[in-house]
């Protein structure tokens, strides 16, 4: 491969690791807001910007992350062979899965859910159930703690 075309790869895998940590760690803090809510408005404003967040930054950051780095693999000399790749794949994948299968419909139910509430004028029955629900806040953590994973073995190449 031409070393400036694999220079860019590497430059647009970087930004788009960038943009998939935008979504990931800044989303954190926006569902912590939301669940500090003091009025149905507010919780419904957090989870639309939640929703963008899921929607512009995490998914589509997370996947042109993955599949730049599996471009870039055999122009930096490396294989997936080599463990520090296959932990990386495997990580990113399990990402993908849990934002896109888990992750994204949960929020989609809960938006839906906070703004039917906010609409009514007081939290539903659905809206309580869905908010106190731990799994969604447990797995978006898990995928920030991966990001950080994965960038020490993007780093380091320990093994």
């Amino acid at each position: 491969m031409n070393p400036t075309v694999a220079t860019w790869m590497l430059f647009l895998h970087v930004l788009a690791a960038l943009w998939l940590a935008a979504g990931v760690f800044s989303g954190s803090i926006v569902r912590a807001q939301g669940r500090k809510a003091a009025t149905p408005g507010e919780r419904v404003l957090a989870l639309r910007i939640a929703w963008r967040l899921a929607n512009v930054y995490s998914l589509p950051g997370g996947i042109v992350v993955g599949i730049l780095g599996i471009g870039l693999l055999h122009p930096r000399g490396w294989t997936f062979g080599a463990l520090w790749v296959q932990i990386s794949m495997t990580l990113w994948l399990a990402m993908l899965f849990n934002g896109i299968v888990y992750l994204r419909p949960a929020l989609k139910k809960l938006l839906a859910a906070a703004e039917a509430s906010a609409t009514a004028g007081g939290p539903s029955a659905e809206l309580t159930r869905l908010a106190a629900a731990k799994g969604p806040r447990i797995a978006a953590e898990i995928n920030a703690l991966a990001v950080v994973v994965i960038t020490l073995l993007m780093i380091f190449k320990p093994v």
